[in-house]
């Protein structure tokens, strides 16, 4: 006998390897072994269901077991089976084109434990653009360029009045509405060292909050300003404090006066020298209340 024939012999009989054998050979050959190849075919069926009959039933009713050719679905309550009872052909119909070489031959529906998942809610609609603030984001593009830059304006302005409705208050920093206060990406400029030092100076020098865009842009400089204006703050509050307690001693009240327009500079965005008396409406309690008797020392007179 040749060698060759005796190694094919070898190999029909199951004794020997002449080669490298195909997955689908070697998956078939550890099913059959393993015993298992007959419940992985009844399972199909339970997994094709949801796909067969659409979500709106697969909410409502729970595959159990295959026996034959035959599958057993439950479902909450006698009513809803009795309603899939009368239409299971049309979902036998469906699951046997699923599983053309297994057909199905009847589906029995019966009262079990079925679980019902709550539906999602239905978002809101996005409300309408804030049209007059995305003019205002679009002032210094081009013409060219405009009609597009509007559109996207328009779906930005959206979509914050959608996250305010939701509960979202603006960022004390940039005004965007956030979850977070300050809103994530200013908290990290918040802890940006260059910016900690830049917002020291703006106590002592407000003027020079113009300047700050073209050294920090628009996210910095916000939140330098943010930064002095949390400091002036407690400031005001001491130096009020101190004035109550010591009457006009001390020069606090003059004090107070110039930190206050300190103040109001940054928060109004105005030189000092523009500033007016009314302006002290805007100052924290403790300081307004101090400052409110009268023209406060510092501030230029009504025009």
């Amino acid at each position: 006998m040749s060698r060759d024939r005796y190694n094919g012999e070898r190999n029909n009989r199951g004794r020997r390897l002449s080669g490298p054998r195909g997955l689908g050979e070697l998956m078939g050959a550890t099913l059959g072994t393993a015993r298992i190849a007959k419940g992985v075919g009844r399972a199909r069926a339970i997994l094709a269901w949801p796909g067969a009959v659409g979500p709106e039933i697969a909410r409502i009713t729970r595959p159990r077991s295959q026996q034959g050719g035959v599958l057993f679905v439950e479902v909450r309550d006698s009513a809803t089976a009795h309603h899939l009872t009368m239409q299971r052909h049309h979902f036998l119909k469906a699951l046997n084109a699923a599983l053309s070489d297994a057909p199905l031959s009847e589906i029995r529906f019966s009262v079990g434990s079925v679980r019902v998942p709550a539906l999602a809610p239905t978002p809101a609609p996005l409300p309408a653009p804030d049209r007059e603030r995305a003019r205002e984001l679009v002032q210094e593009v081009g013409e060219d360029l405009r009609p597009a830059a509007l559109r996207a304006a328009e779906a930005i302005t959206r979509s914050r009045k959608w996250r305010e409705a939701q509960g979202w208050r603006p960022c004390p920093v940039c005004g965007e509405a956030s979850r977070e206060q300050p809103c994530r990406a200013c908290a990290l400029t918040l802890e940006d060292p260059i910016v900690r030092r830049l917002s020291r100076t703006l106590l002592r020098h407000p003027e020079h909050l113009l300047d700050l865009p073209d050294m920090l842009g628009d996210s910095g400089a916000n939140a330098a300003r943010h930064l002095a204006l949390q400091r002036l703050e407690e400031q005001l509050e001491l130096l009020a404090l101190e004035c109550v307690r010591s009457g006009q001693e001390g020069g606090y009240r003059e004090f107070l006066a110039q930190q206050a327009a300190v103040y109001l500079a940054l928060k109004l965005r105005r030189p000092r020298a523009a500033l007016k008396p009314s302006d002290h409406a805007l100052l924290p309690g403790g300081a307004r209340k101090v400052l409110g008797a009268g023209r406060p020392p510092g501030f230029p007179p009504e025009r």
